[in-house]
């Protein structure tokens, strides 16, 4: 059985999973999900007795998930845990940029705000998907350079931090 920690909308979420014959089972909670693969791509969904049809697909690091016309976007962490944005900016962890270019969702700190690791910082949409991008380091909100409905790029930081010693 393995354990899965995750953030979705700025709240943890803890799993578990085994492997059950050619199925998967998935707990979170008090839901039970069970996945088994029925082609290339293609995948069987039982969400507490209700099954549904999913396609996934990985290119670069990123899995694109269609459940029933819900589009998902699920990002293999870096070495740190991190995505840290395009654009090479690993790096910099007293800035926070978009994955990809996009539409500026929520913004969910503000300038003076006390941030910690992994913290959830905005949400950008992006090819009809919302990314939510984390801190890399705890600190202080120093500047926030957009606001909700503007359109970012990968090169200019959304957030900057002063980081905490």
């Amino acid at each position: 059985m393995n354990s899965h920690e995750f953030v979705f909308e700025g709240e943890e979420l803890s799993t578990t999973s085994e492997l059950l014959g050619n199925q998967v089972r998935v707990v979170s909670g008090e839901r039970e999900f069970l996945l088994s693969r029925v082609g290339e791509n293609l995948y069987s969904l039982t969400v507490n007795g209700k099954a549904v049809q999913a396609a996934a697909v990985r290119h670069q690091g990123v899995f694109y998930i269609d459940i029933d016309s819900i589009l998902l976007e699920v990002k293999e962490p870096s070495e740190d845990g991190f995505a840290g944005g395009a654009g090479g900016h690993e790096g910099e962890k007293d800035k926070i940029y978009a994955p990809m270019p996009g539409k500026i969702v929520k913004i969910l700190v503000a300038v003076g705000d006390e941030i910690e690791v992994k913290q959830p910082m905005v949400i950008v949409e992006a090819m009809k998907m919302e990314n939510q991008v984390n801190s890399q380091a705890a600190g202080k909100v120093k500047a926030v350079n957009f606001a909700a409905g503007d359109q970012v790029d990968t090169e200019s930081p959304i957030i900057e931090l002063e980081l905490a010693e």
